[in-house]
Order: structure tokens, then sequence, then C-alpha cells
């Protein structure tokens, strides 16, 4: 059951997780910020393509399931996981951001 306050929606679609990371050219090089990864769709594609991903989700339940999801995997030392409001938290340092962002946080995040 998804939390349509916090605007949960889950990307499914291959075309669209395809053409998201076309468009953000990223490089083998890259540390990549992901906002809102909930179950790795999109997540995982990324990972084959960079040096780290740092992703930040505010729902535990999502974070449950990534981590299961790439346990075990070779993806799982590439992946970091921040627990907590992307809006609040303090950032690492990443070269790129590759999110599908809920809409009632896309004017504060890019006042951030």
């Amino acid at each position: 059951q998804f939390n349509h306050a916090l605007g949960q929606h889950i990307l499914k679609n291959p075309l669209i997780i395809q053409a998201l990371v076309e468009k953000s050219a990223l490089r083998n090089t890259d540390t990549v910020l992901e906002i809102g990864p909930g179950t790795g769709n999109l997540t995982v594609k990324m990972l084959d393509k960079v040096k780290k991903v740092i992703a930040c989700e505010l729902d535990p339940r999502m974070v449950a399931e990534l981590q299961k999801r790439v346990q075990g995997t070779h993806w799982q030392q590439k992946l970091q996981i921040m627990v907590g409001d992307v809006i609040k938290t303090e950032l690492p340092f990443f070269d790129v951001c590759v999110a599908n962002v809920p809409y009632q946080i896309s004017s504060p995040l890019v006042f951030k």
C-alpha cells in the first residue's frame, strides 16, 4: 500500500526508466543522488552505470524493499541509503541528481 500523502508512486514502465537513465548522461565515475528510490527500479539501472548511488528515502518500508533487492548482489557495495526527508537532510557530495520526484517537494527541492 502506497502512502499517497507522501506523493508515493512507483515507477514501473521500463521505457520511462531507460529514458531517464539515458537522458541523465551518467558516467561510470558519477556519484548519483536519487530522491525517493521506492522499490529501486530506477536505482538498479543506475547502479549498473555509475560509481555510486546515494538513495534518500523517507518511508522505512521502501528502504527495507530496496535493501532486500540489492542484498547479496554486486550492487550492494555501490548503494548508500539515507533514511529521512531529503528537504531536511544534510546531503553528501554528489555529481548528478536523478529522481522521479513527488510533486509536493518539487519547489522546496529546487530551492534547496
